[in-house]
């Protein structure tokens, strides 16, 4: 029997895991050059959605239509959670915490998943699996700190906010996908149509912030200092979702946090190649818990659990 490549769960997170690490490694390009992390999130958030209408609805628009209401609702506060307030959480507490709390820190998100998967979409919690978490964690301390403790700061607890909302929308966004025939692909459209208005709301609220989390969300979003990146990565983002959400069309939320921990070994070959940033061995052994990790994930079948 000929398998649809396409069909599979591991094709469409490995390149969700790509196109990740490529949208991680253009940001990165930009605010090397001075890029602020919001408008630049913004803008190409709204060159993401340009192309997203542009492939999705010629082809969606009759599906579109149909969808119950309460379906819609659900999709676009998912979306909201996910794409709104988690990168607001993040920026902000990313601004009150050192980088290397933060680099850590976003990896929680494979805890968080995990477990709002147990609860709410009863997805099994084998030993097996809480192993390959345990190390994916391990290698990522590694990978983010070199090994070093973290010392707790106010913004940390922001960032595990966000990392509480990327998995409440992913969880939500699986329990309506597998429970529904809607398209991941109206899903992936929905996710900036949901979450960039809530952005901007949020920087329009930036006088009411405390003072380092105000510098950060002060801006003037039509502003664009970096075109060419805003788009490269605008088209990379688009993708990201596009393939994420098909990877919860047909693959359980647990499997695709855990095999998107591959995301930051790619980011961390592309700095090495060609930013010069320098891996220590420590950090080293992390990549390899966590690619060890990922290949026992996807021979364990954790897609079907």
């Amino acid at each position: 029997m000929i398998v649809n490549i396409s069909h599979l769960p591991i094709f469409n997170i490995s390149l969700f895991s790509l196109f990740w690490a490529l949208q991680i490694f253009v940001s990165k390009l930009a605010f090397n050059a001075g890029a602020n992390p919001v408008s630049f999130t913004i803008q190409a958030g709204i060159v993401a959605f340009f192309i997203l209408a542009i492939y999705i609805l010629p082809r969606r628009i009759h599906e579109l239509r149909d969808i119950p209401k309460g379906i819609i609702a659900g999709l676009l506060l998912a979306n909201a959670i996910h794409f709104g307030l988690g990168i607001f959480f993040c920026n902000a507490g990313t601004a009150l915490t050192s980088a290397i709390n933060a680099g850590f820190l976003v990896k929680i998100g494979l805890v968080t998943t995990t477990l709002l998967a147990l609860i709410i979409l009863h997805e099994k919690m084998t030993l097996s699996k809480m192993m390959a978490i345990l190390a994916m964690l391990m290698g990522s301390f590694f990978m983010s700190t070199k090994g070093n403790l973290i010392v707790p700061q106010f913004g940390d607890v922001l960032i595990i906010l966000a990392c509480l909302c990327w998995s409440t929308a992913n969880v939500l966004v699986r329990k309506i996908l597998k429970n529904s025939t809607v398209s991941d692909e109206i899903v992936t459209l929905l996710r900036p149509v949901a979450g960039l208005p809530l952005l901007v709301a949020f920087v329009f609220l930036a006088p009411l912030y405390p003072e380092p989390i105000r510098k950060v969300f002060e801006i003037n979003i039509l502003e664009i200092s970096f075109p060419f990146l805003v788009a490269v990565n605008g088209l990379f983002l688009a993708l990201m979702f596009l393939y994420l959400n098909r990877t919860l069309k047909i693959a359980s939320a647990s499997y695709m946090t855990m095999m998107s921990m591959i995301t930051p070994v790619i980011v961390t070959i592309l700095a090495f190649a060609f930013l010069k940033e320098t891996m220590e061995w420590i950090q080293v052994v992390g990549a390899i818990l966590i690619i060890s990790s990922g290949v026992a994930t996807h021979y364990l079948q954790i897609d079907k659990q």
